[in-house]
C-alpha cells in the first residue's frame, strides 16, 4: 500500500511540475510603430498554474544589438518595454530587435523550496513611414485661426497653409477670379 501512496504522489510533483514548465512570455513578437514615435509594449506572461502560488516575482532583462532603442520600465506585471522613437530610413529594413528574458522566481502552498523559471523571446519593432510627413503623402491644411470681426462688417482674411510655397499658388492670383 505504501508504495502505491508514494507512486501517486511522485505523479502529483510531477503533474505540479508540469504545468509551471510552460511559463512564456506571451507578449506579440512582432509590432509597428510610425517613424518618430515612441512605442510602449507591455510585458506579459502567461498565467497557466500560478494559481496555487503563494509568492512569486518576475523580472524582466533584455540583450541584442539594437538594446540601445528599448528601455524596461516598471516591475512585475506593471513592466513595460519601450522603443525610444526613431526616424524612418530610406534604404533600411527599418526593424530592431531585442531579446526579453523572463525570469520567475516563486514557492507554492505545498513546499518552502524557492524556485525559477525562465524564458526568451524575441520582439521585433518596425518603424513604417509617417504619411503625414509630406514626402510621400502631402497633407494640405488651412492654419489660419481665431479670426473675429464685428457683426455686418465685411473682412478679408488672409488663410495660411502648412506647406511653403502654396499660399503663392493658391492663393496669390486675385486676377483669376
Amino acid at each position: 500500500m505504501k508504495v502505491i501512496k508514494l507512486f501517486i504522489t511522485s505523479i502529483l510533483l510531477l503533474s505540479s511540475f508540469q504545468t509551471f514548465a510552460a511559463f512564456s512570455i506571451t507578449t506579440a513578437a512582432n509590432v509597428s510603430t510610425p517613424e518618430n514615435t515612441d512605442k510602449v509594449i507591455k510585458l506579459t506572461v502567461n498565467k497557466n498554474g500560478f494559481n496555487e502560488v503563494t509568492f512569486g516575482k518576475r523580472k524582466f532583462t533584455m540583450s541584442g544589438k539594437d538594446v540601445n532603442k528599448f528601455t524596461i520600465s516598471g516591475e512585475d506585471l506593471k513592466s513595460k518595454l519601450t522603443f525610444k522613437a526613431t526616424a524612418f530610413e530610406a534604404g533600411s529594413d527599418n526593424t530592431y530587435s531585442v531579446n526579453i528574458k523572463a525570469e520567475f522566481r516563486f514557492m507554492t502552498e505545498t513546499s518552502s523550496i524557492a524556485y525559477t523559471q525562465t524564458t526568451e523571446k524575441t520582439i521585433t519593432v518596425t518603424v513604417t513611414k509617417n504619411p503625414d510627413n509630406g514626402e510621400h503623402v502631402p497633407t494640405f491644411r488651412i492654419t489660419t485661426a481665431n479670426v473675429s470681426t464685428p457683426e455686418n462688417t465685411d473682412k478679408v482674411i488672409k488663410l495660411t497653409v502648412n506647406k511653403n510655397g502654396f499660399n503663392e499658388l493658391i492663393f496669390g492670383r486675385e486676377n483669376l477670379l
